[in-house]
């Protein structure tokens, strides 16, 4: 009997324990609204352009006035909360080493439209802000997470979010499953038109590791059924995806490693997501004076297509160069450094084309250790191309057999 007894207080204690690593295994759930606005309005009686993002009870931002620059779209930043559709921000000018407000914002939220005042520092000075959504969306979205998100961001690793949750009029409207988590804040789904339907999409990032290849989760709205589906494979593959709609092409600008960079393109066919073209960063071997140098030069995308806006481009009948500052040049080529160099010229509607391309041969020459084959670079040499053998290291660069 002692024994039976012995053995059903264990299997109790087992159960009980059992049960409480269960309880203390379950994560917590959380949801709180997040959204990215962009608007345009009046402050006073100048034109406004300004974006807006939410994560839970912060808000932070930047405006600028119209027409906006390079220079001055993200200056003045805007920092604070919202509480029951009124946003209170605090405005200040990044550019100032002094970091004090320069304004104060009270507006009140109403749909796609916002309304309220803009206040000086010394409450002295008061004018009207009116303004609308540029691109309203007609539902609203929370993030599922096990914590709520910090009022200000810092080095600690930001809440996992397990869910986005889509609410329509207020009722939940469908929920969908991630695996998303960044370093310090949480990253805010954002709407795209991914497919180049007419109609809004979703995509969240999933991590943020080093250098440009950042994970995205992406899914597409069915008009059909009015909910979001999973995107094809390939599309949850492309890292860094950035959706033009102008050219209905989707470009990934991404990384291998210490020493490429590149820009692949991909367009819809069929249903079916195509990659179009691809590039990647190049040494261009440049002759200036006497010193040889080679200038590393990244691709990238423009109105439709890939481009080295560094680059030797065919002007007449001469050669030139697109840049003159040759301090970021190296003197001696990285190991994946191929020696050709692409020749661009425009065509006559202006658009850029590679029209040739001088490559790096290889020629049997006497060296210090006996005969070697070498590459012949071909080097832009004062609006030409020369070529030279490059013999100096023969252990390093050349070899005893034909490539």
């Amino acid at each position: 009997m002692r024994n039976i007894f012995a053995f059903v207080m264990a299997c109790s204690l087992l159960s009980a324990h059992g049960q409480s690593f269960a309880q203390e295994a379950k994560p917590p759930r959380v949801e709180f609204p997040v959204w990215e606005r962009v608007l345009s309005g009046t402050l006073g009686t100048k034109p406004i352009n300004v974006a807006l993002a939410r994560i839970a009870a912060n808000v932070s931002g930047w405006y600028c006035y119209a027409p906006c620059s390079g220079k001055t779209r993200q200056q003045l930043q805007l920092t604070g909360t919202v509480k029951a559709n009124t946003l209170k921000l605090t405005e200040r000018d990044s550019q100032s080493a002094k970091n004090i407000a320069t304004g104060r914002w009270t507006v009140n939220l109403d749909g796609d439209s916002a309304s309220g005042n803009w206040t000086s520092p010394d409450g002295g000075k008061t004018f009207a802000l009116h303004l609308r959504d540029t691109q309203p969306v007609p539902f609203e979205l929370r993030l599922v997470a096990d914590a709520m998100p910090k009022e200000t961001d810092d080095s600690d690793e930001a809440p996992h979010v397990s869910a986005i949750r889509i609410y329509r009029k207020g009722r939940l409207a469908q929920e969908l499953t991630t695996d998303s988590q960044g370093p310090g804040s949480v990253f805010i789904p954002s709407l795209v038109d991914a497919n180049f339907d007419g109609f809004p999409d979703l995509t969240i990032a999933l991590s943020l590791p080093a250098g440009p290849n950042i994970p995205q989760q992406t899914w597409l709205f069915d008009p059909r059924t009015q909910r979001f589906v999973d995107a094809p494979e390939t599309l949850q593959g492309i890292t860094s995806p950035e959706f033009d709609k102008t050219f209905k092409t989707i470009v990934s600008q991404w990384r291998n490693g210490c020493c490429e960079h590149g820009v692949t393109t991909y367009r819809w066919d069929g249903g079916q997501l195509k990659e179009t073209a691809t590039a990647s960063s190049v040494q261009l071997p440049v002759l200036v004076g006497q010193r040889i140098l080679y200038c590393y030069t990244i691709p990238e995308y423009r109105d439709g297509r890939i481009e080295f806006p560094d680059r030797v481009e065919q002007v007449g009948d001469r050669l030139t160069l697109t840049f003159e500052d040759f301090s970021g040049c190296e003197s001696q080529a990285l190991s994946t450094a191929s020696g050709d160099i692409a020749i661009w010229k425009r065509d006559a509607a202006g658009r850029l084309k590679v029209v040739r391309t001088e490559s790096t041969a290889w020629k049997q020459v006497d060296t210090t250790a006996g005969r070697r084959y070498c590459p012949e670079i071909p080097y832009f040499a004062n609006g030409r191309i020369e070529r030279k053998v490059l013999r100096d290291r023969p252990d390093e660069i050349c070899s005893e057999a034909a490539p």
